[in-house]
């Protein structure tokens, strides 16, 4: 004869085995979400380095051509945007740098800078 499962045994393993299943279906999730972030703290870490060996070049641009560079500090980024947006020299080698200006039209950019005059060709 067979045996009789009661309702409330069936309702309890059902709810243990959803749990159970639940249980894995969160550390997957999780596993998952700290391998993106693992992987998003890389990528992030590669772009800042990046960004640093771009504000050297500025850096030794502007050691070059003995123009004062002081640059906001490195963390604090809305800075670095707003000294690039003000900076006459950053704007002409921005523009230099993106094509917009020949180097004989960067280079009498640089000069005004130098001398205090207004750039030549500036918007």
């Amino acid at each position: 004869m067979s045996k009789v499962i009661s309702y409330s045994t069936l309702a309890r393993q059902h709810q243990l085995n959803f749990l159970k299943h639940k249980v894995r279906e969160y550390r997957e999730n999780d596993d998952y979400l700290l391998r993106l972030r693992k992987l998003l703290f890389q990528v992030e870490a590669q772009m800042r380095q990046a960004e640093i060996q771009q504000l050297e070049v500025f850096r030794e641009i502007a050691t070059y051509f003995k123009i004062p560079l002081p640059l906001p500090d490195l963390g604090d980024r809305l800075g670095i945007q707003q000294f690039f947006a003000a900076n006459p020299f950053l704007q002409a080698l921005q523009d230099y740098f993106h094509g917009r200006l020949s180097a004989e039209d960067c280079l009498q950019r640089i000069e005004a800078v130098k001398t205090g005059e207004p750039s030549p060709g500036a918007e």
